[in-house]
């Protein structure tokens, strides 16, 4: 379990980055293996299985 010091730092990192809109600093929060699906994905970058990966194999 995290503590809730911990929990609320890293919320305000994360907004932080976020508000940035730098890719890279946003991409640095997940892991290697990352893969999201979405039909938004599908819609947004053409990408017809809707899957997005960080690092595709």
């Amino acid at each position: 379990m995290i503590s809730p010091q911990f929990a609320a730092q890293f919320a305000e990192e994360w907004v932080a980055v976020w508000n940035s809109r730098d890719l890279d600093r946003i991409l640095a929060h997940y892991a290697d293996d990352f893969e999201m699906a979405s039909p938004y994905i599908a819609a947004i970058t053409g990408e017809p299985s809707g899957v997005l990966n960080l690092n595709p194999a």
